[in-house]
């Protein structure tokens, strides 16, 4: 288990009170579902699409590169990593 800084953007900073904070998650899937749990029915609005999986228009980068939906089981974390995580944004003309 790697202790990671995590960065939200939009939405996700209300949800989690918070820009920054720190978390403890194996890889990408692993931290996603943490949140998942602990912030419940706002932060699956913000993460998953109507099909319950993670929504194609989210954004993972772990040390500033990006991480496909694809990979995120097998995006290991190491100590210290930094993750942003981007939901889609919408709205607009």
């Amino acid at each position: 288990m790697a202790r990671i800084k995590l960065r939200v953007f939009y939405e996700l900073i209300d949800i989690l009170g918070a820009h920054e904070t720190e978390i403890d998650a194996e890889n990408v899937e692993d931290l996603l579902n943490k949140i998942l749990q602990k912030y419940g029915e706002r932060a699956e609005r913000a993460i998953m699409n109507n099909k319950r999986e993670f929504h194609e228009h989210f954004l993972v980068y772990v040390n500033n590169g990006y991480v496909k939906r694809e990979s995120y089981s097998k995006a290991k974390l190491n100590d210290g990593d930094v993750v942003m995580l981007i939901p889609p944004v919408g709205g607009g003309y």
